[in-house]
Order: C-alpha cells, then sequence, then structure tokens
C-alpha cells in the first residue's frame, strides 16, 4: 500500500512509500513523474527522509531531464532540426528530428501511436494462445487514450480497447492487462471463477501487477 507524504523539511518533494520485504530503503521515479519510495516496515520515517534527501540529485533531478519511458525503460529525449521527420533510439537517448517544435511533437505522437498499435497487438496475439482450450476466438484489439481504465472488454463485438498509455510500462505489465481482458470474455466480473483462470493462464500475475508502482495506477485493474 502507498502512503503519500508532503513536503516536510529540507526540501524534501512530494513522495509515495510502498512498503516491502526487501531490506533497506531504494526509490525511483514513476512514468508519470512521482517519487516513489520502496522501504522496509522497520525503516522509521526520518530514516527514509534522510534517504530521499542524499539521492535527490542522482535519482529525482537527474529524471527532471526530459525524458520517456517506453515499455518499462527509461530514455533521455533529444530533440534535432533537420529537414526530415524521424524518430530513432540509440542506447538510452530517443532522437527527434524535425524541421521545428511543433513538428517535432507531431512525429513523436505519431511514433507513439504506432508503436502502440504494432505491440499491443502483437502482445494480444502472443497472450491468445494461453486461452487455446478456452471457447474463445481471437477478439479484434483496438487502442485508445484512456483516462480511467487500462483495458475493456466487449463481449458482444468480441472486441477488447487497450489504453495507449500502456506503451510506458513493462511488458510483463502489458500481458497482465491484455490476459484480464481475454478472461472477461468468458467471465464478465471478477467472480471466483475469473481469478481461478487467471491463477491458471497466468500464475504470476500478483508480480505482474506489482510492477506498477502506484494505487492510483493499480484501481485502474479494478
Amino acid at each position: 500500500m502507498s502512503n503519500f507524504f508532503s513536503k516536510d523539511h529540507n526540501n524534501i518533494p512530494k513522495y509515495a512509500l510502498k512498503m516491502t520485504k526487501q531490506k533497506g530503503i531504494r526509490m525511483r521515479v514513476t512514468a508519470r513523474g512521482e517519487l516513489v519510495v520502496h522501504a522496509n516496515p522497520f525503516c522509521s520515517k526520518e530514516m527514509i527522509d534522510k534517504y530521499v534527501e542524499r539521492h535527490l540529485d542522482e535519482v529525482y533531478f537527474k529524471a527532471k531531464v526530459p525524458t520517456v519511458r517506453l515499455f518499462g525503460r527509461s530514455f533521455q529525449v533529444k530533440k534535432i532540426k533537420g529537414t526530415t521527420s524521424h524518430v530513432t533510439t540509440c542506447e538510452d537517448e530517443l532522437i527527434i528530428q524535425a524541421k521545428d517544435e511543433a513538428s517535432m511533437e507531431k512525429v513523436f505522437q505519431q511514433f507513439l501511436r504506432a508503436n502502440a498499435k504494432d505491440v499491443l497487438c502483437d502482445i494480444s496475439e502472443m497472450i491468445f494462445y494461453r486461452f487455446q482450450e478456452y471457447s474463445i476466438t481471437m477478439p479484434k484489439v483496438l487502442i485508445r487514450k484512456m483516462t480511467s481504465s487500462w483495458g475493456i472488454c466487449h463481449p458482444e463485438t468480441n472486441s477488447i480497447t487497450l489504453n495507449a498509455e500502456l506503451i510506458h510500462y513493462p511488458v510483463e505489465f502489458i500481458e497482465y492487462v491484455v490476459c484480464h481482458e481475454f478472461i472477461h470474455l468468458l467471465q464478465p466480473n471478477h467472480s471466483p471463477a475469473f481469478y481461478d483462470i487467471l491463477k491458471k493462464v497466468m500464475p504470476d500475475y500478483k508480480r505482474r501487477i506489482d510492477l506498477i508502482e502506484t494505487n492510483n495506477e493499480k484501481q485502474y485493474l479494478m
């Protein structure tokens, strides 16, 4: 469970605290720019605050450099003016080239839409093989931005809609979302039967859910 603490001293920014069984303290910045601290329950708030303060420069402020996450991996954004328009990745950089700032943003959004469609559809086809023993046919996969759901199932049209924002999250989490929506083709609600199928086709589903850090994101799975 995540608890949010407001800035209270020494310019420590607001952060989400996630208690874990691992020893020590660690922190990271999420795809939404939130600072998340993972700590053992035996760590006091004073200890956690001191850790956050010591590591702000290397973790938090460094992350404020323009970055984008693609499938859970962070890339620093580099913009270049040129006569041709394209987006490429090179090691830890995502390079956007276009004639001006407005064109760069347009090219970048086109890049995200194209990759979301290609990769989410490919993942859906791979996950479908886990359902060979069930009486469903491969559903149509639709991609669009959504504000309050990772995915929606439409049994009446044998289709699912996936949130385009999934492109920023780890592939294993995307696989869970697709699996979740496929099961809704068989079970309309989160009944015991739903979870029986989920445990069978994806035994490690809880670990995959934990790849997203905040309860604000996890509520979309309900």
